[in-house]
């Protein structure tokens, strides 16, 4: 189907994404759809030489394979990441920024459209 160097596999994280996918016995239909994506989604994901860990991951979590063999340095990137704590202060912080930032943008747009609309009247 494509044209990817068995050596450069590794390097093409769809490309090895496909192969474990056809090497595992499910239809590719299930193993996105347990992974939360249809199988259209699936296809573009296997086009993509740089696919992010975390739908690598999701895929892995359907297939029940685990990737961090393929990329260790992915697998402690993810895990270092995912240790970072926020207190509940922060949280709440950005949380009233972004709705805050939501509220501006929507007074924006309701402006907007209520002068174009009926500006007339």
């Amino acid at each position: 189907m494509f044209l990817v160097k068995k050596e450069d596999i590794k390097n093409h994280k769809g490309e090895l994404l496909d192969a474990i996918v056809r090497t595992s016995g499910m239809t590719i239909t299930a193993v996105a759809k347990a992974a939360g994506y249809d199988r259209t989604s699936y296809y573009n994901h296997i086009l993509e030489a740089k696919l992010p860990y975390k739908i690598i991951s999701k895929y892995g979590k359907a297939l029940r394979h685990d990737f961090s063999g393929e990329y260790p340095e992915e697998k402690a990137a993810q895990t270092s990441n995912s240790t970072e704590v926020i207190s509940y202060e922060e949280m709440e912080k950005e949380r009233n920024y972004w709705r805050d930032k939501y509220y501006t943008l929507a007074d924006k747009v309701l402006d907007k459209f209520t002068k174009d609309n009926f500006s007339e009247l």
